[in-house]
């Protein structure tokens, strides 16, 4: 190695997980590549399969695009090693490291929100001070995602100041993210400890009642699909309140399992994601490297966590345990393919699509 080499490479800064080297990164990057390769397979088949059935579960989608992050990640990571002087996929392999457990942060919340929204529709529809304070999370979840992917590729820069400015956002962004992680948690808790009101009880709800099964091999049976007269009927005559599409309610399967897989997942993103805003806040005191800047801590706190969490979903069908009605594009194709009957107190052209209007029920959207 030249001596110029050797100087890059020492100068480097800390960084969670260590930088990866030859002799101990292949095979960790070969073993998550392999994994997250099988589990984008098998959330791609339900994706497909859902929606050739007129079940649009949009979460499956995003659970298949974290695994594809995450194969690029290690993809990097394993470059990163066989070119350690490479600065550009050093940092790539950063960036892609930073982002993709977002996404499992977002989809855990917006699990928790249906399960708070099915205990208080009178308090969840859509407009109310819940669902709006939720929208302005997950627009901020996304703000500080922005913050920490910009910040990931600068452990290279040579200004002082401006890498302890860019430190102190990384700090803030990585206690946002654990409080995040632990969200879903809390708004469980608090579906369950508020007491159900009259009005939550009465509130007009939608689900999707033609579920059967939550087992492993169970797909939703087109032929079940109510016509969009059935679906709309459902709304008794003259109701003036927003109704809200809600996932199945206990006696259509057991609740229980759908409140473990939000707070299973909760406490290990939550652990994972500690760690590394521990790591983040500790390299400015520490002069020996210290327990969580080794790479066993990174494939534990990143890979393990998502891969676990990413079974326990898959295993436990949350596309079928948080799906709500939302009329997207294939149901109502669908619902057009079982008759061509006019909706109630609607002029529907067969080829437009659905809308659902206020006067109805009011608006009807889903999040």
């Amino acid at each position: 190695m030249s001596q110029s080499t050797a100087e890059i490479l020492a100068s480097r800064p800390a960084l969670f997980g260590d930088y990866p080297v030859t002799k101990d990164d292949i095979a960790g990057c070969v073993v998550c590549i392999v994994c997250f390769a099988v589990l984008a397979v098998i959330n791609m088949t339900i994706l497909r399969r859902n929606l050739a059935r007129g079940h649009k579960f949009i979460p499956s989608g995003a659970m298949f695009g974290l695994c594809m992050a995450r194969i690029v990640t290690f993809s990097m990571r394993l470059a990163s090693a066989i070119h350690p002087t490479n600065l550009n996929v050093s940092i790539a392999a950063s960036i892609f490291i930073a982002a993709g457990v977002v996404i499992l942060f977002v989809l855990n919340v917006l699990f928790s929100q249906r399960l708070f929204t099915a205990q208080h529709p009178s308090r969840a529809y859509v407009g109310s001070a819940f669902y709006n304070i939720m929208k302005l999370f997950y627009i901020s979840i996304i703000a500080f995602l922005i913050v920490l992917v910009v910040t990931s590729g600068v452990y290279y820069h040579t200004n002082a100041t401006v890498m302890q400015g860019i430190a102190q956002f990384r700090k803030v962004a990585m206690v946002y993210f654990t409080v995040t992680a632990f969200m879903p948690t809390l708004i469980v808790a608090a579906a369950y400890a508020i007491p159900r009101s009259e009005q939550d009880r009465t509130w007009p709800v939608h689900y999707a009642h033609w579920i059967d099964s939550y087992s492993g091999l169970y797909f939703p049976d087109p032929r079940k699909l109510p016509s969009a007269v059935e679906f709309y009927a459902e709304i008794p005559e003259g109701e003036t309140r927003i109704p809200v599409q809600v996932i199945p309610p206990p006696d259509r399967g057991t609740r229980k399992v759908s409140i473990f897989l939000v707070l299973f997942a909760s406490v290990i993103l939550t652990f994972g994601t500690a760690v590394r805003t521990a790591a983040t806040f500790g390299h400015a005191a520490e002069i020996q490297k210290p327990w969580y800047d080794y790479r066993v801590t990174m494939y534990m706190c990143i890979a393990l966590v998502e891969l676990m969490v990413e079974i326990s979903w898959i295993i436990g069908r949350v596309d079928l345990r948080f799906y709500i009605p939302n009329n997207d594009k294939s149901w109502k194709k669908l619902a057009t393919a079982q008759g061509t009957e006019k909706l109630p107190h609607m002029d529907v052209d067969e080829e437009a699509e659905v809308d659902t209007p206020r006067q109805l029920s009011g608006e009807r959207k889903s999040f």
